[in-house]
């Protein structure tokens, strides 16, 4: 495959950076000890021939599969032919391999971007205890990766979190039915924002919701 050392540390460190977050995002990375493995079927056949190609659709040369999307079992790559070595989601199709995203610019800049979704996840920060991570969070995070990489696609990065996005607004959804029920009791807003410990202006948004929501 024409990888060497340095290469091969890249793909530790992006494994181990997903790894650590792997209940927020929905992609897997390969070590480098099963990337040979992991060809067979795309650049390669069962008996070791190849299978690449430089025509249209085609399982292309420079393309190495480092991983997979857990939901669907799409091939994650590294386009070695590309500058920089970007990484791409790509999707299985009719025998043709056309479609698909570019996640990031190289595996350092994913490794970068699945840390900002970590982080976020995990922040601990103590006027952020009782507050749950919103759409919006996530959005506002989407956003900031996508405006530092320029292989970065937000729609494509929303899809790998689709976990993140369904605790959210599972959260979301349970703190609003909270709020509307505290109000429907009289409660004034600055009160249900003390009560739950969350900030006046999320309480604030989250009453404006419900009420709309109910119309």
């Amino acid at each position: 495959m024409g990888i060497d050392a340095a290469w091969k540390e890249q793909l530790k460190q992006l494994k181990w950076e997903c790894d650590r977050a792997s209940e927020f995002i929905d992609i897997s990375i390969y070590g480098p000890d099963e990337l040979e493995r992991e060809q067979i079927g795309y650049s390669v056949d069962t008996e070791g021939n190849r299978l690449a190609s430089d025509e249209e659709g085609a399982w292309q040369p420079g393309w190495i599969v480092i991983g997979c999307v857990d939901l669907t079992g799409d091939p994650v790559i590294v386009d070695t032919c590309e500058a920089g070595q970007p990484v791409a989601c790509l999707m299985h199709g009719m025998e043709e391999w056309g479609a698909g995203s570019y996640i990031a610019g190289s595996m350092g800049q994913c490794k970068d971007a699945i840390a900002k979704i970590r982080l976020l996840m995990t922040d601990k920060n103590p006027e952020r205890t009782n507050v749950p991570v919103a759409c919006a969070d996530l959005d506002a995070v989407v956003a900031e990766i996508a405006a530092a990489d320029e292989y970065a696609h937000a729609d494509a990065w929303k899809a790998l979190l689709a976990p993140c996005y369904r605790s959210a607004r599972q959260q979301e959804e349970t703190v609003i039915r909270t709020i509307k029920s505290m109000s429907g009791q009289g409660m004034k807003i600055k009160d249900i924002a003390d009560a739950l410990q969350i900030p006046l202006k999320q309480a604030y948004s989250y009453l404006r919701q419900s009420k709309s929501e109910a119309d």
